[in-house]
């Protein structure tokens, strides 16, 4: 076939053809049509196929697939209209026809216009099912039925075929079907695999991901990008990060590493399970970064718990003129939040004002949840103010702020405010009901926090979680309705968990209901013996209940089995710098003038009254424990000592 020709050169074609007195034979005119169409004269080219004397079968087809290619409104109506008037028709003509339908998301039209295909001579072929299979949309029915047409004509044959099934099952939710059509599929080529991995991601069974990419490998087909982005994907949707380690030697032989999206896939899983050595590593020795490699290491540093390390990576990004985007402010301001690095959050809060970034309602709702971490709610209050938009993870963010310091009145005043007037725009999910629920725990409103669960649950169809269900049983255990909060652990539809125990617990501390104690303290301990708040605690209540001897007995048995509290982390700004200690850390220079003064406040409180009252409304005696200060050796113990939990 010649080379197609110019617009310029067929209009010039077509008027020496006029001038001629005649408009040439069949070939000349399907030369000057395929121009036009290609040339977007549609026009041009109805008129002449309207001149021809006998337009022949290609003649019909090049007009027909220059409308139903055509963006202009109503030109894919024009060749459905002259589809109809054809005086003959091939699958070209069909499939032209269908694909434009498609194209333009008229399914329903399509899938009409297909079954009409069937009742003629011309039989689909495998092209037209591959149009035709995504058309089905959500409809099973006309999926059972297409998929049986396709079998019955044996076009599966061709890997389009099945791949487009498989598809449309995983659409419609039916992964074991799209797994049989893939098994009965007598040819499984690169594309096949890859929508297989792909649909078991986003149908929510990446569990399947690993066992089908190893199955891949060893029939013999080669992964592509593609395929190891999928199966990076899916391996961080379950934090597999063992699987990701094989993954990541295979990319390595294949000659993959360089390409600098899988780099990015392989960061973010490894962020995501943990394995920030690993991540670190490769950050290093990669040889290209964009900004999507440094915000994946910096917000797996950040998700560990290793905040100094994230704020350093961010400074080397800022150095190496690397601009942060959305996420990269997302991620470490939500390292500040965390640490209560209250400076550094500031410093972020500038910067992403200098980079126009301050009111992205990413952005923005990190700033409002790390101004409220940091208890300056006046500033989380503004933040929240000025956002011109505000999805509910921002109205999220300032609820839980409210609420976590203290304002739980107006963590509900906000609560409702958002249902009144926005309720169009957003709806509140899980987490909104977690802070509410704690709101009313603080306030103590047991009547509302029954009411907001309920609302919760019957209004919004969300199914309470265990951060619900132990706000509720908090609100029941701080209002001394101890009963009740029992009656609500025995009705739990999952099994309970330490969390929900300890809150038992420490309501039954609160109102010092020993025997209630001890039967919530023997469940938590039967699968968790390990857990010493749970003994600590307990032993504390035989001491304020003075039954001295129970206590030592339950505190002996937790020495000599090696059980110890586990020894948390804190922070705490001291010049504009941030401090971070552990209990049991080794004590420097400063810390000894630490310990000395923490020594003195413990005997002159000792000394006082021999009574501590205040700490969570306990009372604890020390008679046995003045004189020991070896205990000071750990300034975790000496807090717990002055807050009674030791």
């Amino acid at each position: 076939m010649p080379p197609p020709l110019s617009l310029l050169h067929a209009r010039k074609l077509h008027a020496t053809l006029l001038k001629s007195g005649h408009h040439g034979d069949a070939y000349r005119c399907n030369l000057l049509l395929r121009a036009y169409t290609r040339g977007g004269a549609l026009a041009d080219a109805r008129d002449l196929l309207d001149l021809m004397p006998s337009p022949t079968l290609v003649s019909y087809n090049t007009v027909l697939s220059g409308y139903a290619s055509s963006s202009t409104p109503g030109l894919l109506d024009a060749a459905l209209y002259l589809l109809d008037a054809m005086p003959e028709r091939d699958s070209w003509s069909w499939n032209t026809a269908i694909s434009g339908l498609a194209r333009a998301g008229r399914a329903r039209d399509a899938l009409r216009r297909f079954l009409q295909m069937t009742r003629t001579p011309v039989a689909p072929d495998a092209f037209t099912y591959s149009i035709v299979s995504p058309c089905c949309g959500v409809d099973l029915g006309s999926a059972r039925q297409v998929h049986a047409r396709a079998l019955k004509a044996g076009v599966f044959a061709d890997a389009c075929v099945g791949t487009g099934f498989i598809k449309l099952y995983a659409q419609l939710g039916l992964m074991e079907d799209a797994r049989k059509v893939f098994d009965c599929m007598p040819l499984r080529d690169l594309m096949s695999w890859n929508v297989l991995l792909d649909c078991d991601v986003r149908s929510g069974e990446a569990g399947s991901c690993m066992k089908e990419f190893l199955s891949m490998t060893g029939s013999g087909v080669r992964p592509d990008e593609f395929t190891f982005a999928t199966v990076l994907n899916g391996l961080a949707e379950r934090s597999a990060g063992l699987e990701a380690m094989q993954v990541h030697s295979v990319i390595l032989k294949s000659g993959y590493l360089k390409d600098l999206f899988l780099c990015n896939s392989l960061l973010d899983v490894y962020g995501r399970c943990g394995y920030v050595d690993l991540a670190k590593k490769l950050f290093d020795a990669m040889l290209e970064k964009d900004v999507v490699s440094w915000t994946a290491v910096i917000s797996g540093l950040a998700a560990c718990g290793y905040q100094a390390d994230a704020f350093d990576i961010f400074c080397q990004m800022l150095k190496a003129a690397m601009l942060p985007n959305s996420f990269t402010f997302g991620s470490i301001v939500s390292s500040c939040a965390y640490v209560n690095d209250l400076g550094s959050g500031r410093q972020c809060h500038a910067l992403a004002v200098k980079h126009g970034l301050e009111l992205v309602p990413i952005v923005a709702s990190c700033f409002v949840d790390m101004y409220s971490k940091c208890a300056k709610m006046d500033d989380a209050i503004r933040m929240f103010e000025i956002m011109p938009q505000r999805d509910i993870v921002s109205w999220n963010a300032m609820i839980c702020g409210l609420a976590q310091n203290g304002q739980s009145a107006r963590s509900l005043e906000l609560y409702d405010e958002m249902m009144r007037l926005h309720c169009e725009l957003v709806t509140p999910n899980s987490v909104t009901f977690v802070g509410v629920l704690s709101a009313c725990s603080h306030a103590g409103d047991v009547q509302k926090g029954c009411s907001y669960f309920t609302q919760m649950v019957n209004d919004f169809h969300i199914e309470p979680i265990s951060e619900h269900y132990t706000c509720l049983i908090d609100l029941f255990a701080r209002a001394g309705w101890l009963d009740e909060a029992e009656e609500t652990i025995s009705n739990l539809p999952f099994k309970h968990d330490a969390v929900i125990l300890g809150t038992m617990l420490n309501g039954c501390r609160k109102y010092g209901n020993l025997d209630m104690a001890k039967r919530f303290a023997k469940r938590l301990l039967v699968n968790n013996p390990d857990n010493a708040s749970a003994i600590f605690l307990l032993s504390n209540m035989y001491i304020a209940n003075e039954e001295w001897s129970n206590a030592s007995v339950l505190r002996d048995a937790a020495i000599s089995s090696g059980t110890h509290k586990v020894m948390g982390n804190s922070w705490i700004d001291v010049g504009g710098q941030v401090q971070c200690f552990k209990a049991g850390s080794s004590p420097d220079a400063q810390f000894e003038q630490i310990y000395d003064v923490l020594q003195q406040l413990q005997l002159m409180m000792v000394d006082a009254d021999k009574l501590v009252t205040q700490w969570y409304d306990v009372p604890i005696y020390y008679k046995e424990h003045a004189a020991t200060s070896s205990i000071l050796r750990s300034i975790g113990s000496v807090i717990e000592i002055l807050m009674g939990i030791s």
